[in-house]
């Protein structure tokens, strides 16, 4: 007898209450429905978790009471998902607008894998023409034996993708440690769906399609987010256990350069120059801390324990 198995979608949220609400109009639509819809918030302040108590009853809300990011944010969605029983989480941002059979193409896929996979990825396009949004494509796989058995079942094989319709194998998350919280903002959902496809395999699945805002991209002055960004990709870098060490020196001096190099354009030098420092001393002197599944719930008092788990 077919396994039942069950699923729910966690988006993060931080105060874009009507593109929450699009959100999680078209989860609750899905053609194959959600067992749960968990919405993460970040301490919001514009109404955002009142709509959702009022408009949608049926989703599950759980508030930080803080900003903690996108990464601490998507770090207590896995871990809720996987506390509350799930054995496929969905996450996506609140700015992701699902095509309503989304997720029944991303399950089809999973489904007719024979080999355990250990995330499948929705193909990010934009609202203009449905073309793939070039700010949220995943880094292909160039391992050929991994490309030809996801050419079977109609995919592709990746490596890493943005947390914008990413669903996680719960069984395999919980071999590693949650998406790290210190990353706070950028990168961190390469750096932990990277970890994920060291663990099983990995696909993007075209036919399962997420409507999402390009990024702004192309700016030359960063301001204060210059510091995430450098010290961040430096830690993804150094976590790599593919690369030798002189290949982590090289990789890590281009993005310092890079840094180096947004001064000429950055209109605050002085907080250009703290940016840049800081970067560079928490990227070698300091490590994201690493925490398994269960250990965010266990910080939560008695009472909201109970009421997380169900």
């Amino acid at each position: 007898m077919k396994e039942i198995m069950s699923n729910a979608a966690v988006v993060v949220s931080y105060n874009r209450r009507e593109l929450l609400e699009k959100c999680l109009f078209a989860l609750t639509q899905q053609t194959r429905p959600l067992d749960e819809v968990i919405v993460v918030d970040n301490g919001s302040t514009d109404g955002g978790p009142d709509m959702v108590r009022e408009l949608f009853p049926q989703v599950f809300l759980f508030e930080t009471g803080a900003n903690l990011g996108g990464a601490g944010g998507f770090a207590w969605g896995v871990e809720l998902a996987a506390v509350r029983g799930h054995d496929y989480v969905w996450l996506m941002d609140d700015d992701g607008e699902p095509d309503l059979d989304s997720f029944e193409e991303l399950m089809g896929a999973v489904e007719s894998s024979d080999v355990q996979l250990s995330f499948a990825a929705s193909m990010v396009t934009t609202h203009e023409d449905g073309s793939p949004n070039a700010g949220n494509l995943p880094v292909l796989s160039s391992d050929m034996k991994h490309q030809l058995k996801a050419q079977e079942i109609g995919t592709i094989a990746v490596r890493a993708a943005t947390f914008v319709g990413v669903l996680v194998n719960v069984a395999i998350a919980r071999t590693t440690h949650l998406p790290q919280r210190d990353y706070f903002i950028w990168i961190d959902d390469m750096e932990y769906t990277l970890r994920l496809s060291r663990l099983a395999p990995a696909v993007m699945v075209s036919r399962s399609r997420i409507k999402h805002p390009m990024n702004a991209g192309g700016s030359k002055d960063m301001k204060g987010r210059l510091f995430y960004h450098l010290r961040n990709q430096i830690w993804v870098i150094k976590a790599n256990p593919e690369l030798s060490l002189p290949r982590k020196i090289f990789d890590s001096t281009f993005y310092v350069v890079h840094a180096l190099k947004q001064g000429s354009h950055a209109a605050d030098k002085t907080l250009w120059a703290k940016s840049v420092a800081k970067g560079v001393f928490e990227a070698v002197f300091r490590t994201p801390r690493e925490e398994s599944i269960g250990t965010l719930v266990g910080t939560l008092p008695a009472d909201r324990q109970a009421q997380v788990r169900r």
